[in-house]
Formats: C-alpha cells, sequence, structure tokens
C-alpha cells in the first residue's frame, strides 16, 4: 500500500479548502425564506396588439422605469415595485375584463391606464368598486381608424405615464411610511 506525501496532503486539503469555501459564498448568496423583499404590483392597461399598440410600448417603458428609479431609490423601503402590464386593443370590454383580472389579484396597488375614453369608462367602475386607485389617460386623442399615431402623441403619452406613475409611487411610498408597508387602500386618493 502506497503513502501518502505531505506534498499530497496539502493539494487534497488545499482542494478541500477551496470546495469548502465555495460552498459557503453559494450558500452566502441565498436567502432564506422570508428574506425577499416584499413584493407590490403597479398594473398598466394600455394596448399592446392591434391598431394601439405603438401607445401601448411607448407608455410600457415610461412606467418601468418610474418604478426602477423609485426601487433604486427605496422610496418604498424593503418593498420592491414590479409593473405588470394588461393589453385592452383600446377596446372597452377587454378592458373590463383586465380591470377585473387585476383587481383579483392582492398585490397590485394601483393602475396606470387605460387610455381612451371608452376604456376608461369600461375600467373605471371596476377599479373604484375594489378600491383599486388607477390614473387613466383617457383623454389621449386616439387616431381614426387606419391613420399612423403620431410621434408628438406617443412622446407625450410616454411623458404622461412616467410622471403619472411617479405620482403614484409617491403616494405609495407616503402609505408605506405611515404604515410600514404599502396597502391597497392606503391611498385612497391619488393627487
Amino acid at each position: 500500500m502506497r503513502r501518502t506525501t505531505d506534498d499530497e496532503r496539502r493539494i487534497v486539503n488545499g482542494r478541500l479548502s477551496v470546495l469548502l469555501f465555495a460552498i459557503c459564498c453559494l450558500l452566502a448568496a441565498c436567502t432564506l425564506p422570508g428574506d425577499a423583499a416584499p413584493i407590490v404590483k403597479i398594473g398598466v392597461i394600455a394596448p399592446f396588439e392591434g391598431a394601439g399598440r405603438p401607445l401601448g410600448y411607448a407608455v410600457l417603458p415610461a412606467v418601468k422605469a418610474a418604478a426602477a428609479e423609485a426601487n433604486a431609490r427605496g422610496d418604498l423601503g424593503r418593498t420592491r415595485v414590479l409593473v405588470v402590464a394588461f393589453n385592452d386593443d383600446l377596446y372597452g370590454p377587454t378592458a373590463a375584463a383586465q380591470a377585473r383580472a387585476l383587481t383579483l389579484d392582492p398585490q397590485v396597488l394601483a393602475v396606470i391606464g387605460p387610455w381612451s375614453a371608452e376604456t376608461v369608462a369600461a375600467a373605471r367602475p371596476i377599479l373604484a368598486a375594489a378600491g383599486l386607485p388607477f390614473i387613466a389617460g383617457g383623454d389621449l386623442a386616439v387616431p381614426a381608424a387606419g391613420e399612423r399615431w403620431g410621434d408628438a402623441v406617443l412622446t407625450e403619452a410616454a411623458r404622461l405615464a412616467g410622471e403619472d406613475t411617479r405620482r403614484l409611487l409617491a403616494v405609495l411610498a407616503d402609505d408605506a411610511r405611515r404604515r410600514g408597508h404599502p396597502a391597497r387602500g392606503g391611498p385612497a386618493t391619488l393627487p
């Protein structure tokens, strides 16, 4: 039987030390149950398909950017904001269905949109009945069928979406400071 030399033992011990160090680093990177930051959601009701698609894809990045800014600053403490987008095709019945879907998720604390007079009229009573605050862009000039969305309209919609999201997040942040966490019933009125 062959005996191990001191050099071989040192190599094996060194490898075991490296392996143990790697395992400790991996375990340290894990979060224990309950250690993950709590999540709240901001719903976006906008058209992401059909003729209104340019509008949806103009407003969504502005909402996401405002949420990312709030998360980076820690506006809601440990709580992180997640944006969830729902397509309404600029069609009232679809906007109503999407509003109902958002009311079923208790993590959704507020909604940005919808964006046309028809979709706002359809979603408003559902969101209001659920106590879900929302800021709608219903006074937006929607082009007639077959016409293209103008760059100025899309730029203004994106600006308003970002501004409205920041206002909404400020109200949720104030609620988080008062209660320790934001809640759906907290922001009863929006500025």
